[in-house]
């Protein structure tokens, strides 16, 4: 096959459900840490946030509690 006959093959493909699931946003706030590992909550009372892709909110906790390595409150799905 030619380069050209690939690029048509790939494009005729449907896209994967992955990339279509993927495609929510999610912010996640949590509560950091100190430096021996304590919770340490804002004094200003705003929690730092994460964000990024995810399948779903269930899914985005646990990448933002990967991430961080602490306690995650919430996750927000962000539109548009």
């Amino acid at each position: 096959m030619t380069r050209t006959a690939h690029q048509a093959k790939r494009a005729s493909r449907p896209a994967s459900t992955t990339q279509v699931d993927n495609s929510r946003r999610y912010r996640c706030t949590y509560t950091p840490r100190d430096a021996l590992g304590h919770l340490h909550p804002s004094d200003t009372g705003a929690a730092p946030f994460v964000q990024f892709r995810a399948a779903n909110a269930t899914a985005a906790l646990d990448i933002a509690h990967r991430i961080t390595g602490c306690p995650v409150i919430e996750a927000t799905r962000i539109e548009g």
